[in-house]
């Protein structure tokens, strides 16, 4: 997956996931809406492996939120496929970061989708800020915590 200008990511994760029954439309491919909510789980164990919990941001003033979507359907993912999710931290900047996705079938290696997302730091009252540096410490190193899917201890 290309990054900007061709950047490599400054730090990567791969979460297992499984599609689940209701999470399938009636001819039995995981639904569009899905995938950004797999976006958003994937997010969220990156940032857990790092002990950069949303919880834990939250906790320190820091909201993280989405201010930019993009999204590209390749090849479906039917009910009890396994799915290997790929983000990328692509990008930190002053106020935001930017995460890049691919979602590929484990069986045969199949790109399902790919992704981007934009998020900006904000304040509880909605002020875009700065992260605090152990933040973005917190964010680009390497996982504390290595597992396969999102519950394996």
């Amino acid at each position: 997956m290309s990054q900007p200008e061709d950047k490599p990511p400054i730090q990567s994760s791969v979460v297992r996931m499984r599609v689940h029954y209701a999470e399938v439309d009636r001819m039995g491919f995981l639904h569009h809406s899905n995938h950004l909510r797999y976006f958003e789980r994937g997010r969220e164990e990156f940032c857990r492996r790092r002990a950069a919990g949303y919880r834990e941001l939250e906790d320190a003033g820091v909201l993280v939120v989405v201010v930019d979507v993009q999204l590209s359907y390749k090849t479906p993912l039917r009910y009890e496929d396994i799915a290997d999710l790929h983000v990328h931290l692509a990008e930190v900047r002053h106020a935001t970061l930017t995460f890049a996705y691919e979602l590929r079938r484990v069986s045969d290696n199949a790109l399902a989708a790919t992704g981007r997302t934009r998020h900006a730091f904000v304040s509880r009252e909605g002020r875009v800020l700065r992260p605090p540096t152990h933040v973005t410490a917190l964010l680009t190193a390497d996982e504390s915590v290595q597992r396969l899917g999102e519950l394996d201890l």
